[in-house]
């Protein structure tokens, strides 16, 4: 009758540590495989782009409380970088996907030194009339061609 009595308890506590430990365990699970499950940001290349600019588009954002948009680059060929750099009549131009509105009063970022190979640049753009959205979609339009479904971060 004593063993009985002590047992209860004990029982009770091993449960409850157990209940616990598999808890944990389950939460630990949930939040590693929420953020793994999300979508990676991935900006859609195009070589034919990247061999006429020197460029490669690596982000479209929004920032400055939504009313810029930053379109971020690295840099390819020194060249055709400057090139693409040094053409202020002819920024590209981006459209949303979803609306057609667009936004094309640019900011070019002369960063005043030779542009390196691998080093990433950007340029602002005045998001007028809030034109695009977080989480839309961008066509980036330059003289030489497009690059659509570029994700607004």
């Amino acid at each position: 009758m004593n063993l009985s009595i002590r047992r209860g308890p004990m029982l009770y506590r091993t449960t409850v540590v157990l209940l616990t430990l598999l808890f944990a365990a389950a939460v630990i699970g949930r939040l590693a495989t929420g953020a793994s499950a999300r979508d990676p940001y991935r900006v859609p290349q195009d070589g034919q782009m990247e061999s006429t600019l020197g460029v490669r588009f690596t982000q479209a954002a929004l920032v400055g409380d939504d009313g810029l948009v930053e379109i971020s680059y690295v840099v390819l060929d020194t060249q055709r970088a400057s090139r693409f750099q040094n053409d202020v009549q002819h920024p590209p131009v981006l459209r949303n996907e979803r609306t057609g509105k667009t936004a094309w009063r640019a900011a070019l970022m002369k960063q005043g030194h030779e542009l390196r190979p691998g080093q990433t640049y950007y340029i602002l753009y005045l998001n007028n009339q809030n034109a695009i959205k977080r989480g839309d979609k961008l066509e980036i339009g330059t003289t030489a061609r497009k690059l659509a479904h570029v994700p607004v971060r």
